[in-house]
């Protein structure tokens, strides 16, 4: 027995001839229509009107219409920012961070630093250091890392925005890391009115060490220029010395003019001194905390340098001197040497690239970034680093640029533009255009239906509208020029004229 085709008599009337019927009814005008295809049939134009508008409402309540629990996590709290990055770091076969109460606080500290201040950056105005923060609440590292956000409405988006940064995203996931603190402070930001800061901090906490043997102290003779008063003066054994919170020791400072941070006790005058000469004084506060900032004019050069103080009683004697730190101001950030760039296909192949960048001997990290891909590269040699990115981002026919990023340990920053990444090949120069945030799926009747991109898809069915009406409208305007209904050609120019404006909006 045969299947009946789809030009056989079926329950009386055939198939073919049925469709072709309605089909000549829908885009055809003719006689049995009165010359108006049903397409553009007035009650036809209100109802593509009633659903261009309703398209766009939905669109609009998407936010409302996405799953409760989506909403829960949205907020920017603190709980949230953090199962996002262990999130983000499971997803990439990483061991999700640890909560750390002393990370937490020093975040904290610097998002009040940069509130209270009216600044958004790792370090300071005055040259205080993200490290800073995370020393003073007693938290030894190993490893340290910082990443800020500022005027987000969603946990999701700030770490989305993140992720989309080669350097952000190597802190989010970097092996080196193992806890990690986050603070949330919303308050007035400088002239610029309420703003949200968002401070996360990155650690690995340092190894006990190993006591080393002591040695006798070999005597040295410092010379002093300029401090004949304070030569002569008497050393008090009752006068407790200050001490220098910042700089820390043996750290890096990347301003030759900064603040100094001190503490001792309260009502004290202390005088501070950088390479044995006396550069400014200042008055400890009632918190015992004192600051003395570094004018242009006493600006350091780059290189080694050292600094300690000493406080003054009312009889002109002075303190035993605070335990002397060093440190090094470095202001010019590492270099990139396009020379001696290289980006190959790996044997593996399934987009994953070998890299090689010549970065100058200062930098401390190095990354590699490809569109909204990135990697951490390691150091194989002085001035070489070597490394491999996977593409995951990647798009056919999508040309994408490549760029190097290198840091200094005085957080100095050099980006280079290498080039464009175009069917494997790597040529000119590309200028970056920020990335969108990605677009959360709107789910509708329990995931039946799934719309990736709602805004996307609405702009694709208003295109879509207007091509259907205006060719519907061409073809009924070729095949019966003579006869023409203008309330009909009227009606559909209006449809096409709101697809356009809520295509636009």
């Amino acid at each position: 027995m045969q299947n009946p085709s789809i030009a056989h008599p079926i329950f009386g009337f055939t198939l073919h001839r049925h469709f072709g019927r309605h089909l000549r009814d829908h885009f055809i005008p003719h006689e049995g229509n009165r010359h108006i295809p049903h397409v553009l049939h007035h009650r036809v134009l209100f109802l593509y009107s009633l659903l261009l508008v309703l398209v766009k409402v939905s669109v609009l309540a998407s936010p409302l219409l996405l799953p409760y629990n989506l909403a829960q996590t949205s907020a920017i709290t603190s709980e949230n920012i953090i199962a996002l990055t262990n999130q983000s770091r499971t997803d990439y076969g990483l061991t999700p961070l640890n909560g750390s109460p002393k990370l937490a606080v020093a975040a904290l500290n610097k998002a009040r630093d940069m509130m209270s201040k009216g600044y958004f950056a790792h370090f300071s105005p005055d040259g205080v250091s993200p490290w800073f923060w995370i020393q003073q609440v007693g938290y030894d590292y190993s490893f340290a890392g910082e990443n800020l956000a500022i005027r987000f409405s969603t946990a999701e988006s700030v770490n989305a925005a993140w992720l989309q940064s080669a350097a952000h995203r190597a802190n989010i996931l970097s092996k080196n890391f193992t806890e990690i603190g986050v603070a949330v402070l919303t308050d007035e930001f400088g002239s610029e009115g309420t703003a949200t800061l968002v401070v996360q901090m990155f650690g690995a906490p340092a190894a006990e060490a190993v006591p080393a043997k002591t040695e006798t102290p070999v005597p040295t003779v410092l010379h002093v220029a300029n401090v004949k008063t304070e030569t002569a003066a008497t050393i008090s054994a009752t006068l407790p010395a200050p001490e220098i919170i910042f700089p820390l020791p043996d750290s890096f400072v990347n301003q030759p003019a900064f603040r100094i941070i001190g503490q001792g006790e309260v009502g004290q005058r202390v005088r501070i001194y950088i390479d044995g000469q006396r550069v400014g004084e200042a008055s400890v506060a009632p918190d015992s905390k004192f600051e003395y900032l570094l004018p242009n004019v006493e600006s350091l050069t780059d290189g080694p340098h050292k600094i300690f103080a000493q406080a003054v009683a009312t009889d002109g004697a002075l303190s035993p001197k605070s335990p002397e730190a060093k440190f090094v101001v470095d202001t010019r950030p590492p270099q990139i040497f396009e020379s001696e760039f290289s980006f190959l296909p790996a044997p593996e192949g399934d987009g994953i690239y070998a890299v090689k960048a010549g970065v100058s001997e200062d930098s401390i990290r190095t990354l590699v970034s490809v569109g909204t891909d990135s990697a951490e590269l390691t150091r194989t040699e002085a001035k070489l680093w070597t490394g491999e990115i996977k593409l995951l981002n990647a798009q056919a026919g999508v040309s994408l640029p490549i760029q190097i990023y290198a840091q200094d340990m005085a957080g100095n920053e050099a980006k280079d533009r290498i080039g464009l990444l175009s069917d494997s090949d790597v040529k000119g120069v590309f200028s970056f255009v920020s990335a969108a945030e990605p677009k959360q799926t709107l789910r509708l009747f329990g995931g039946l239906v799934n719309i990736p991109d709602a805004d996307e898809f609405a702009r694709k069915f208003y295109l879509g509208a207007i091509v259907f009406l205006a060719s519907a409208l061409i073809l009924n305007i070729a095949i019966k020029r003579h006869i023409q209904h203008p309330k009909t050609v009227a009606g559909a120019a209006g449809v096409m004229m709101l697809a356009m404006v809520l295509f636009v909006l």
